[in-house]
């Protein structure tokens, strides 16, 4: 399984940081690849939903998940239940420094079910990590400055 851990030190406040990661219905407005959302079902500290992605030279995907997340704790986290993994888990953790200063933790791991899917993923990820992270980055920039 491909682990990775990332430290972000964002200049906006935790809380909106968290709401703005929350607010999975947005992300097709923003995240690289996401074509659409699906939400089945959310509470105070659930949702189940589905992302469709799109990338270049490969069929649409769907990736069911179940996320948790505590707006108390700043705390999302997401285990994955459908797709074309066989695994995967994201964590983000929001640390405020400050009012106008945040640490974000940001946690995946993933494994495909196909050995070729994997070793694709696993050669390009960097890539894709940063170009996620920095997509909610600039999303932050965009609402809140």
């Amino acid at each position: 399984m491909k682990r990775s851990k990332k430290n972000i030190t964002i200049n906006h406040n935790a809380d909106n940081l968290f709401d703005i990661v929350i607010d999975i219905e947005k992300y097709p407005e923003f995240i690289p690849w996401c074509t659409g959302m699906h939400v089945h079902s959310k509470n105070k500290k659930e949702i189940l939903a589905d992302m469709h992605v799109f990338y270049k030279f490969f069929i649409p995907q769907k990736f069911g998940s179940h996320v948790f997340f505590n707006k108390k704790k700043l705390n999302i986290k997401t285990i994955y239940t459908d797709g074309p993994l066989k695994d995967l888990k994201t964590d983000w953790q929001f640390k405020s420094i400050n009012k106008k200063k945040t640490i974000v933790v940001f946690t995946v791991e993933f494994e495909f079910k196909k050995f070729l899917h994997q070793k694709l993923a696993e050669t390009f990820f960097p890539l894709i990590e940063n170009k996620m992270i920095n997509s909610f980055i600039k999303r932050a920039n965009d609402i809140l400055n």
